[in-house]
């Protein structure tokens, strides 16, 4: 297990500095000790929110963090079922070596609890200890906190990895979970029945040491908890792992030449487009957009509903804000697009690298407008602000080009780039932050300002379509001379 875990190591780290480079992946943890210098040492100015609340967000991300790095069904199934050009992964070693599959799944999830960990964790653990240095906090809280972390990225880790092998198993039996952790969800945040130390019990540990409780008794019983729960889940994803030795196969009936005469208006595209549009119910990414795309907007909802309903917290979230904040969830769905299939095949074909892009482009369009202004209309009726849907549904369409446009022409067709690329991510920022700002201010004042609210985000809307059409013009210049491979 070490040789075969080192090895995965070692894979998971060329993957990632074949996005960028060594120098550039390198560079992550520093601005990670970076970041938590700062904040860690500033942390003390800020009175809107207490320590526990922040304490409480930290954990909830860094839980949901783990979840985004245990997505082993997917990615495993799908490692299992093609190459990646000349590349393949350790995970199919089972099919030449005598190595099980559950051996080997194991062996990724400890790579990927390891890796994930010394890459981000243990950076951050340098950082707010050197906060604590400059502040003046106990170091023992500052270890306490980081132990107290590490158990809520395991347990999300775990979890994840356990809720994608079942999806691999039972569809049935994956809606069964996904209705549990909802449930609990709902009795936790509209209830009040759960507590959040009972589905997080980290969170319980965090609060029952120092500088928030000296119960050492709950702190090792949550703890307790916590590496119980994390071990169950592990271990039920490493027994139902599939031991298929063969892919799935599936047979469909010629839908490329319908769709090709339904997107004649798509011309010269059309025939790429109805293309990508077969492409993307053959995959079975159908499913995968819908919770890339559709949970994180349910939980958006959910969340906004939750602080102005259940809260009554006067913040102004409101049915502009929303609508922004979907138009700029928009790159999840190009970021899965653009992973598809192989480009590399485009090579032999009369088509160009921006060629693809555009169509890609179109492909989220037609994926994406109908849903998220269905979206938008639903959570409007909701919350009683359907007078404010004739300002929110161009937000909606507006943002989601723009950010979509401008990820295409940063990153074109390898958006997974920008995940392990500072300077992409710097310059994606820029372009998302900015403006990302700008409505969300001006969205909080709708209610209180109309005119000028309204004035200020059509202006808005204005200055991002010029951008917009910047970036899709721009991307031929940009991506023309790129080769597909």
């Amino acid at each position: 297990m070490r040789e075969i875990l080192k090895l995965m190591m070692l894979e998971e780290y060329r993957l990632h500095v074949s996005y960028s480079s060594r120098r550039v992946f390198l560079t992550l943890p520093l601005y990670v000790i970076i970041f938590t210098v700062f904040f860690g040492s500033t942390v003390g100015v800020i009175r809107s929110i207490s320590i526990e609340e922040m304490v409480v967000m930290a954990h909830g991300g860094m839980f949901l963090y783990g979840m985004s790095v245990g997505a082993f069904g997917f990615l495993g199934r799908t490692s299992l079922e093609r190459r990646y050009g000349k590349n393949s992964y350790l995970v199919t070693t089972p099919f030449l070596l005598p190595l099980s599959f559950r051996r080997a799944y194991f062996a990724m999830f400890l790579r990927d609890l390891v890796f994930y960990s010394v890459l981000i964790l243990v950076p951050a653990l340098f950082g707010l200890t050197i906060s604590a240095l400059i502040a003046g906090y106990r170091l023992t809280s500052v270890f306490l906190l980081f132990m107290a972390l590490f158990l809520s990225f395991l347990l999300g880790i775990s979890f994840s990895f356990f809720v994608s092998v079942v999806y691999t198993r039972s569809i049935a039996a994956f809606l069964a979970v996904i209705l549990v952790t909802l449930s609990s969800l709902i009795a936790y945040g509209v209830f009040d029945i759960l507590s959040i130390d009972i589905l997080i019990p980290s969170i319980g540990l965090q609060m029952n040491v120092q500088p928030f409780g000296e119960d050492v008794g709950m702190a090792l019983l949550f703890g307790s908890l916590s590496i119980t729960a994390s071990l169950i889940f592990a271990a039920m994803a490493v027994v139902l792992v599939s031991v298929e030795r063969e892919g799935r196969t599936s047979s469909y009936d010629d839908q490329f030449s319908i769709y090709s005469k339904r997107l004649k208006v798509f011309r010269p595209y059309d025939a790429l487009l109805a293309k990508e549009l077969v492409d993307i119910l053959r995959s079975g990414l159908a499913s995968k957009l819908v919770f890339a795309y559709g949970v994180p907007l349910l939980f958006l909802g959910l969340s906004t509903w939750y602080i102005n309903t259940g809260l009554r917290i006067p913040v102004g979230f409101n049915i502009v804000f929303y609508a922004g904040m979907v138009g700029f969830f928009g790159i999840m769905v190009y970021n899965w697009l653009t992973n598809t299939d192989l480009n590399d095949y485009f090579e032999t074909m009369p088509v160009s690298v921006p060629t693809v892009i555009k169509t890609k482009l179109m492909a989220f369009l037609l994926i994406t407008t109908g849903t998220s202004a269905a979206f938008v209309v639903l959570i409007a009726i909701i919350n009683g602000e359907t007078r404010l849907l004739w300002l929110a549904l161009p937000v909606l369409f507006v943002t989601s080009f723009y950010m979509v446009t401008a990820t295409a022409y940063l990153t074109g067709l390898r958006t997974s780039s920008f995940l392990f690329d500072p300077s992409v991510v710097a310059k994606f920022a820029m372009l998302a932050m900015v403006p990302d700002i700008a409505i969300t201010i001006l969205s909080f004042s709708v209610d209180s300002s109309p005119t000028l609210a309204a004035a200020g985000i059509l202006l808005a809307l204005l200055l991002l379509g010029v951008a917009t059409r910047f970036f899709y013009t721009s991307i031929d210049k940009r991506w023309s001379s790129e080769p597909f491979a």
